[in-house]
């Protein structure tokens, strides 16, 4: 399985697990749901890009639904495109897209995509706002 199918197969089993109740035990045995394409390397020079969503908390799920299908059905195809990862705040008012690509000027031609640009207006429709913010990796650390 190469990291598109890993990237694949992780975001249709998150999207899942929005659809049925599940607890934190068993999530945590899904390994598959713990690896994943993103890059942690700050020799790498992909580049990040962290959205943060504000969002109504009744609404949340919806826009991981809708981000996590936008990703498998165009995000993914897109040259240049590493790995999105979702996250969901506690109180369900904010949900981050943590985002991989490989450079700056892949993330510049996403932009410019009108197939991703009718992805972001209807994010305006579920969310609030939403902030993205580029980043580039400089440390990572691990346990041990």
């Amino acid at each position: 399985m190469d990291a598109g199918e890993r990237a694949s197969l992780s975001l249709r089993l998150i999207l899942r697990l929005f659809q049925t109740t599940r607890t934190k035990e068993s999530l945590m045995s899904d390994s598959i749901l713990q690896g994943g394409s993103t890059v942690l390397d700050p020799e790498a020079g992909q580049v990040t890009i962290v959205n943060t969503y504000v969002v109504e908390p009744e609404r949340a799920d919806e826009l991981i639904s809708f981000l996590v299908e936008s990703t498998l059905s165009t995000v993914r195809h897109v040259p240049g495109f590493i790995s999105a990862n979702l996250h969901i705040a506690h109180d369900r008012s904010q949900v981050v897209n943590y985002a991989q690509w490989q450079n700056v000027e892949a993330l510049a031609a996403a932009r410019e995509n009108p197939k991703l640009a009718a992805l972001m207006q209807k994010q305006l429709q579920i969310a609030k706002s939403f902030s993205p913010v580029l980043y580039t990796l400089k440390a990572s650390i691990s346990a041990g």
